[in-house]
C-alpha cells in the first residue's frame, strides 16, 4: 500500500514576507497610474545649463564681425514644463542654450536672446523661464595684419667661451587677426623660449609661446587674437671669445728703420672680440692702423678706430683707442743736412739729376738720448726715390732721411728737395 506524503503549510514569517513585496509592487503600480492620470505634467527647474555661443553660418560670419566681450563659460538658470515620466530626470546635459544672432548685421552692441531647447526631439517640453534671458554683446569686425617676429629667450645663456652673436626666427613674420582697435595697441610680437639652457654651439629650439607688447612694453591679453601658425623654430648663433693683441704699423720708413724702436703706447693692450669658429685659431693680432714716421712727435697723441670684419663684433664699450709716447729717454735736434748727404734713388736712366736745394735746413731728427747727443747732420741721408718721375726739367719732391748708422732715429715732418733732371 502507497505512503501518502503530508504537504507542510507554510510558516508565518515566509507569508508575511510575499505580501509585503506584493503590497510594494502594487502600490508601486498605483502611484505610476495615478502619476499618469491624475498628475500628467510637471514642472523642474535647471540650474548651470551651459551657453553655446556660435557664429557658423550667420550673417555676422559673413560680414567678418566677431564678439569682443563675450564671457567664457555662460551659463543660466532654466524653468521647463513637461510629462512627468519624460522630464522628471531631466539634467543640464539634456537642455541645449544658444545665443540667438539672427539680428546681428553690422558693428556694434546688441541685446541677444537666450533660446534653450531640448536635446531629445520626442519629448514634449516646455520652457518656462530662462535667467538670464538675453546677453549684451558687442561686435566689431575682424582684421589682419603681418608683425615681425622678435625673440625673447631670458633663461637661455652661453657657456664662458661663447657669446651669442644672432638670433633668429622661422618663419620671421606671423599673421595676426583681431579687431582693429586691438591690433593698433600691438608693437610687438615675440616668440619666447621659456627653456633653461647654457650654450656652447649653434642651437635651434622649437617653440609654440607668443607674447604680444605695446608701446608701453605690457603683455597684452592672447586671447584678444587669433594666429594660424603657433610653431616657431628659433635659432642660436654662437661666436667664440677672443682676445687680440693690438699693434701699430708705420709708413714712410727707411729700409733699415726698426719700428719697434719707437715708444709708443696703446690706451689697451687688448680687445675682446667674438668671431666664427671658421676663422679663431688664426687671430692673435690686431693692427689698429697706419702711422707715418715722419708724423711722430713724442708729444702727440693719436686716435684710432677699431675696424673690424663684417663677421666679427667688438666686446668692448668703445671702439676708439690712442696712441701716445713716452718721451722718458728720447730727445730731438735740429741740423741743416748739407748737399753732400743728398742721394737719388731710383735716377731715370741715361739722364743727369742736379740738385738745386743748398742746404736742408732746420730737419728735426728724433731718437733715444745716447745717440741724439752725439749725432750731426754728415751722419744724416736725404733721399729722394726718382721711380716714377718720368718728366725732366726742374720738380720739387719728398726726401727720406735717415741715418745709415743708427736704426732707431726718425725725422719728424715733411721735407723738399729741388732738383733738375736733364
Amino acid at each position: 500500500m502507497e505512503k501518502i506524503k503530508k504537504i507542510r503549510p507554510p510558516r508565518n514569517w515566509e507569508s508575511d514576507f510575499v505580501l509585503r513585496i506584493v503590497a510594494v509592487i502594487i502600490a508601486v503600480i498605483i502611484w505610476v497610474l495615478l502619476s499618469i492620470t491624475q498628475y500628467p505634467t510637471t514642472t523642474i527647474q535647471i540650474a548651470n545649463v551651459p551657453v553655446l555661443f556660435s557664429l557658423e553660418g550667420t550673417t555676422a560670419q559673413e560680414k567678418g564681425l566677431s564678439p569682443v566681450n563675450l564671457p567664457s563659460n555662460m551659463t543660466v538658470n532654466v524653468e521647463i514644463k513637461g510629462m512627468k515620466y519624460e522630464i522628471g530626470g531631466y539634467t543640464e546635459k539634456d537642455l541645449l542654450a544658444t545665443v540667438d544672432l539672427n539680428p546681428v548685421n553690422n558693428e556694434g552692441t546688441y541685446s541677444l536672446d537666450i533660446d534653450v531647447a531640448s536635446t531629445h526631439t520626442s519629448d514634449q517640453c516646455t520652457v518656462v523661464s530662462v535667467f538670464p534671458s538675453s546677453i549684451d554683446v558687442a561686435f566689431e569686425k575682424i582684421v589682419s595684419k603681418t608683425f615681425d617676429l622678435d625673440v625673447e629667450a631670458p633663461f637661455v645663456e652661453t657657456d664662458k667661451d661663447h657669446i651669442l652673436n644672432e638670433i633668429s626666427v622661422t618663419p620671421s613674420e606671423i599673421k595676426v587677426e583681431g579687431t582693429e582697435k586691438d591690433l593698433e595697441k600691438i608693437d610687438k610680437v615675440c616668440a619666447r623660449v621659456n627653456d633653461t639652457l647654457t650654450l656652447a654651439d649653434n642651437t635651434t629650439v622649437s617653440t609654440s609661446d607668443l607674447i604680444f607688447y605695446d608701446k608701453n612694453k605690457t603683455s597684452l591679453p592672447m586671447e584678444k587674437f587669433t594666429v594660424k601658425n603657433k610653431n616657431f623654430d628659433v635659432e642660436f648663433s654662437l661666436h667664440q671669445k677672443k682676445e687680440l693683441f693690438l699693434k701699430l704699423d708705420f709708413s714712410d720708413a727707411p729700409d733699415n728703420f726698426d719700428t719697434s724702436s719707437v715708444p709708443y703706447n696703446i690706451s689697451k693692450d687688448s680687445i675682446f672680440i667674438s668671431t666664427p669658429k671658421s676663422s679663431f685659431s688664426s687671430l692673435s693680432e690686431k693692427t689698429i692702423g697706419t702711422l707715418n714716421l715722419n708724423e711722430i712727435d713724442l708729444n702727440k697723441t693719436f686716435d684710432f678706430r677699431i675696424r673690424l670684419k663684417n663677421d666679427q663684433k667688438l666686446l668692448e664699450d668703445s671702439d676708439i683707442v690712442t696712441v701716445s709716447f713716452d718721451s722718458d729717454g728720447y730727445s730731438s735736434k735740429k741740423l741743416n743736412i748739407p748737399p753732400e748727404c743728398f742721394k737719388v734713388r731710383n735716377a731715370p736712366i741715361g739722364k743727369k739729376v742736379k740738385f738745386n736745394t743748398a742746404t736742408l735746413s732746420d730737419v728735426t731728427i728724433i731718437g733715444p738720448d745716447d745717440v741724439i747727443k752725439d749725432i750731426n747732420a754728415k751722419d744724416l741721408i736725404a733721399e729722394v726715390n726718382l721711380e716714377t718721375i718720368k718728366n725732366q726739367g726742374k720738380i720739387s719732391t719728398k726726401a727720406v732721411i735717415y741715418s745709415p748708422e743708427h736704426n732707431n732715429i726718425w725725422c719728424y715732418g715733411k721735407y723738399q728737395l729741388e732738383l733738375t733732371i736733364s
